[in-house]
């Protein structure tokens, strides 16, 4: 796993959203926001489909 951009997963997430899943940060739990940052680097993220599961509390702090 290396770093990804922007554009790496706009297209992604907007599948992965209209199915019913997430993707969001994996430091704050929110959704993943493009065009509102200096760097075009993604932060580390986390992708699920299943919201009835606290993803979060599987990635170490």
């Amino acid at each position: 796993m290396g770093p990804t951009s922007e554009w790496d997963t706009a297209a992604a997430q907007a599948i992965v959203e209209v199915a019913g899943g997430q993707v969001v940060s994996a430091e704050t739990g929110r959704s993943l926001r493009y065009n509102t940052r200096d760097s075009l680097l993604n932060p580390h993220f986390i992708v699920y489909g299943d919201a009835s599961r606290d993803w979060l509390s599987y990635v170490p702090r």
